[in-house]
């Protein structure tokens, strides 16, 4: 039984401008297993883009508790938030965000500067690929390679919780697939928690976990009883 790495209760987000009030995570609980790939969907606005920051600590909600391996990271200073980032957890986003004037073992190797217990770059290289390329630099790339030399980064921090923000958005539907079957590779290669914010309904099918999100509240959480191998999804 794989052990709770988050739980979150009665959080809430709220946001004031112009005189409006935006409830942008609405008394939303939940825990999240150790271990697990999870899929937060829901189309624009629903609150999941909220429900990653405040997950890993870039946002703090306005009310609630967000526990992570039971420490009460909305107590966080900002100090505090800054090292639970560093020690535990890495991003990809849709934007590659690679450095133009290094090449892919330099790019990559920028990820394991983050921490005292990284993985090797080699091996990171020839799990995502892209070992033969190390060499090259990202103007050589498809938007395919980039996004693995991004994947590859975030993972030679070796981080317990890898937060994935639409990471098939600027991919085509071969490209996309391949995307997540590396992260569906790396969760069972290292069993990286791999928490995937998406509007693709398509990719809920490859989670341990679903958890679908509409106007600031969770409406379902779902297991999935049989898990599909990411390449032999639906695409929307």
């Amino acid at each position: 039984m794989n052990e709770v790495i988050y739980s979150l209760k009665n959080v809430k987000k709220i946001y004031k401008s112009a005189g409006e009030t935006t409830h942008a995570l609405d008394n939303v609980s939940f825990d999240i297993l150790n271990g697990e790939i999870v899929v937060i969907l829901g189309p624009s606005g629903s609150g999941k883009s909220t429900m990653l920051n405040v997950l890993s600590g870039i946002d703090n909600p306005t009310s609630g508790q967000v526990m992570f391996e039971n420490m009460r990271i909305d107590k966080y200073s900002d100090k505090e938030l800054t090292d639970y980032r560093k020690d535990n957890l890495g991003f990809i986003f849709q934007s590659y965000n690679l450095i133009s004037n290094l090449n892919i073992y330099e790019n990559v190797e920028l990820g394991s500067h983050l921490s005292d217990n990284s993985l090797s770059i080699n091996e990171i290289l020839k799990v995502v690929g892209l070992y033969e390329m190390k060499n090259k630099f990202p103007y050589q790339l498809s938007g395919g390679q980039m996004q693995r030399v991004a994947i590859a980064r975030a993972v030679a921090k070796n981080p317990k919780v890898l937060f994935c923000d639409e990471p098939t958005g600027a991919l085509d539907e071969k490209v996309g697939k391949q995307t997540l079957k590396l992260l569906q590779d790396i969760n069972r290669k290292y069993k990286t928690t791999v928490i995937i914010v998406t509007h693709n309904p398509s990719i809920a099918n490859m989670a341990n976990t679903v958890i679908k999100m509409n106007s600031g509240k969770v409406v379902s959480m779902t297991k999935n009883e049989n898990v599909v191998d990411a390449e032999q999804i639906g695409w929307a």
